[in-house]
Order: structure tokens, then sequence, then C-alpha cells
């Protein structure tokens, strides 16, 4: 496809289109599928101690309840699987001949599960738009049935529950006589089953996380076995592929918790710190590149690029983690975003290797791709990572309209201007590692902010940056160096430093913390 690179390494994620020339009649319903709150519902309450047990499970879940559901829509309206269009990312959306459809009935059973289960926070919305078989050859048509699709979906955001129903609260029951030995340690909301650690819907997604750390490639899991019976004739296998997979570190049969993960920070060296980083990414300006590009023209067009756009993040990143780094953690990846965790350093080399490749695949100088990354303990609460991570996402998203940005260690900038400064100093500092003392490097982080001070906010005190900072140089540094080559090196290396924090104090910043936390005393 014309957006997407034809390099060998990336041509088994280019996605043919559906063929859907069988399914084309005069009048039709698009029936369109979405799992909201997805946030909510992967972290919810999660306890940190038990959260690597079920995180990527209950991710997995998302996309295995949504294949469920999409099938027994096809069951109820006695149509065939081959009736789904797409499903990925927690979306699917159906053709099939315009007849009566009650689309009410169905949804009301799953607001009755997500009531009874995960007490409304989270869900799946169903809508549906008439359309014929001209909608699907014509452009102009298909266009303006996309964005009806779109109109439609939102439309349905503000009616996620409808609560003008007599037994709206009837499905609602909370668990009785809750105390802190019958509290679920997972969840933190539901009672523990008797004689059983966990409550029935985390038990099933402890068991879910184990079924997914086997080594076959494929396996069928019975719906009935997490808890999906919509329907005593319909229970269904739902095919454990690569793209449910993912990739995770595991310890045996079990996810590597987060102290494992942090543990196996700078594992190569004797320093640096143990800690988790957490990522979030996502594709920017995607509406606004796929209403002005040819992708929405057809059918093929847009089914093609929307599949291959999800194979990257769905097969593509979970293959790179498991071959070349390891100690991660794959939360959720799929459509056109990321979230994962592991060491700290592996994340941050994850990112910029996600960064070049994402670059390398997508041809379109139109789409970029933006990222958050906190580094914390690995006993901070999850919940409270992923809320920041977003936020750190959001300030990448802000930074200008074409985004293509990175917030990290507290700064905010684009990912050309980060890359050309960690390419340009990050190997210097590392062979002039002998030569840089602990109190210097935290000295240039301060004189780093007088230039931030002094470049952003026009503070003339903060100007003397400069001198302070060959002052520090001199006396940490320089004086230290014995013989005229050494001497050389390093008056190079004061200039590349202060052009580098006079031009680009923030990204310096970033590349300098970076290094320090490699050579900090192990904690």
């Amino acid at each position: 496809m014309q957006y997407f690179s034809q390099e060998e390494r990336f041509k088994t994620l280019v996605s043919p289109p559906k063929d859907i020339l069988q399914l084309l009649q005069d009048d039709m319903w698009l029936i369109s599928g979405d799992f909201y709150g997805i946030q909510k519902f992967i972290f919810d309450g999660l306890s940190t101690k038990n959260a690597s047990k079920v995180l990527r499970a209950k991710s997995a879940f998302i996309q295995i309840f949504t294949e469920y559901i999409a099938k027994y829509i096809c069951f109820k309206l006695q149509v065939g699987n081959d009736a789904i269009l797409s499903m990925n990312a927690g979306k699917f959306e159906i053709l099939v001949p315009k007849k009566e459809i009650d689309l009410e009935s169905i949804q009301k059973k799953l607001d009755d599960y997500f009531i009874q289960n995960f007490y409304g926070l989270s869900g799946l919305m169903l809508s549906s738009v008439a359309c014929k078989s001209d909608d699907f050859t014509d452009t102009q048509r298909y266009k303006a049935l996309r964005r009806k699709i779109i109109d439609s979906v939102e439309e349905k955001k503000f009616q996620k529950f409808n609560l003008f129903r007599e037994d709206a609260f009837d499905v609602l029951s909370y668990d009785t006589n809750i105390d802190n030995q019958t509290l679920c340690p997972i969840c933190n909301i539901r009672k523990s089953q008797e004689k059983q650690e966990y409550c029935s819907v985390c038990q099933s997604f402890v068991k879910l996380g184990q079924k997914l750390s086997y080594e076959h490639q494929e396996e069928l899991i019975d719906s009935s076995e997490l808890g999906i019976d919509f329907d005593t004739d319909f229970i269904t296998d739902i095919n454990l592929n690569k793209k449910i997979k993912s990739y995770i570190l595991f310890d045996g049969h079990s996810p590597a918790d987060f102290k494992t993960l942090a543990d196996s920070s700078c594992k190569d060296l004797q320093t640096g710190i143990r800690s988790l980083a957490v990522l979030k990414a996502d594709v920017d300006n995607m509406g606004k590149f796929l209403e002005k590009s040819n992708v929405t023209d057809s059918f093929e067009n847009f089914e093609s690029f929307s599949k291959t756009m999800d194979n990257f993040f769905s097969l593509y990143i979970p293959k790179l983690m498991k071959t070349e780094y390891p100690n991660t953690y794959t939360v959720f990846a799929g459509g056109d975003d990321l979230f994962l965790l592991g060491a700290w350093d592996e994340v941050l080399r994850l990112s910029r290797k996600i960064e070049e490749e994402f670059k390398a695949f997508v041809k379109s100088d139109d789409l970029s791709i933006s990222f958050g990354i906190a580094i914390a303990k690995p006993s901070t609460p999850i919940s409270y990572l992923a809320d920041h991570t977003e936020h750190l996402l959001e300030e990448a998203k802000e930074i200008d309209e074409k985004k293509d940005a990175i917030s990290l260690f507290g700064e905010t900038v684009k990912w050309k201007s980060y890359k050309a400064v960690h390419d340009a100093l990050y190997s210097v500092l590392e062979d002039f590692e002998e030569h840089l003392n602990t109190a210097f490097l935290y000295r240039l982080l301060e004189l780093i902010e007088m230039s931030k001070k002094a470049k952003y906010q026009k503070d003339i005190p903060s100007t003397m940056w400069r001198s302070k900072f060959r002052y520090s140089f001199n006396r940490n540094v320089l004086e230290r160096m014995r013989g005229d080559n050494e001497k050389e090196r390093a008056v190079k290396i004061l200039e590349l430093l202060s052009r580098l924090i006079d031009e680009n104090p923030k990204e310096t910043k970033m590349v300098v913390n970076e290094f320090i936390y490699m050579r900090r005393s192990i904690t």
C-alpha cells in the first residue's frame, strides 16, 4: 500500500483488504461496536503488588470479548462470521442485510454484564447506520459513510447506560460483608471467592495470563472459561493468536512482577537505578490525516490501511520487544497506540527504536508518533502511573499542531531535536565518563535549568550560566587532565556541552539525566 514501506522487514505487515463483493446488497446495516473506558477497565482499583498477574490478561480480554460479541451478533442475526468487516483495538464493524435487528436487547445484555461484573466503569457500545452497496463503490459516498459511522459512535458515547430502564438498578448488586480478609487483593472492589484467594473475575484473568505464557504460537480458549456466556446456545472458541498474546516477560508460567522488571535495569552495569519506565504513545493527527488523504476514498483503502497500521503496533513492536528488549511488558498494543512498561533503560532505548521504525514504516510525512514516558519505582501504584503517563502524552501532543514529540524527565521536545542531541552527546559522555564526577554532573543539571530560564523566560541573572559552567568544568574536569591530548579532548567536550546547553537546554537535560541514571549507585 502506498502509505507503507515495502522493505523486507515490513512486508508481512501490509494487509490486503477483505473482499466484500458477496456481502453488498441494495439495503444494509453497518453495525459498529466500541469498547469504551479501556484505561479504567485495565487499571482502576488494581493493586501494584498483583498488577503484573492480570494487566496483560485484562488487555487481552478486551480483544477476546470484542471478538466474542462480534460473533455473537452474527449468530443472533443468522449471518456468517464473514460479515465481520474489521475487528481490532476494541472495535469492530459488521455488514448485514437490512432487516429487523434488535440491537437494543443485545445492548441490554452488554450493559447488564458490565454493571454486574465491573460496576459500569467500562462497557461496549453498539450503533448502526443504514447503507447501500453504492456507499462502498463510490468515493464520495464512502467518505460520507465513514463520517456517519463516526457521528453514530460519538452520539452513543452520551448514552452509555440507559438509566431510564425500570430495572436499571436491579442488576447492580454490591458484595456485602467485605473486610480486609475477604476483599479481593487484585481488584480491591469485589469479594474473594470462598476458599479462594481472588474474586471469580480476577481469578479468570489470572488463568488467562497463564495461558498467554504458553510458547505455542496459537491456542484456543473457550469463551465460557472467562465468564463470557451470553447465550447457552452460543459458546465459541477464541484463538489466542500472536496479536492477543503480544509480548511480556514471564517468570516460569507467570508474568514477571514489576520488581523483577525493575531489577533488570542496567543489567550490564554495576551501577544504575533499578526502576520501571511506563510508556504511552500514539499516532498524531490520525483523524485529520484520514479526512484529508485518500484512505477513506474506498473500503479497500480504509480496510488495508487500518489493518496494516494495527499490525505494526500489535505484531511488529511485540516481536521487537521479545528479540531485542526482553525485560519489557506489553499492556496494550493495537490500533494506532501503545502502552507498555519495563526496565527503564530498555524502555528508553525501545522508544527511540519504535520512533525510528515507525518513520521507516510509514511513508507519509503527515504521520508521526508522540510519546509520554514516566520513570518510577516498581512499588508506585500502577493506576497513578497510567494517569501520569497519559498526562505526559497529552503534554507531548500540545507542543504544536504537528506533534512528533516526546515528554521525558520533566521536558517536552520534538523528536528530531531530542535525537540529534542524544546522538551528539550521549556517546561522548560515555567515552569521557571516567573524568566526570557526580558533583559535576548534578551541577550541570543546575546550569541547564539556568540556561532554560535565560532562553525561554529572558531571565537576565540566569545568563551567568556560561561563566559558571566554564568555571565548574575547569575546576572539576579540565584541571585534572594530564597531557595535551586529554586537555584538547576536554576542551572539545566543553565546547560541545556549551553549545548544546545554549541551543537545546531541554534536550540536553534529558540526555544528561539518562546518563546520570545509568551511573548512580544501585538503588
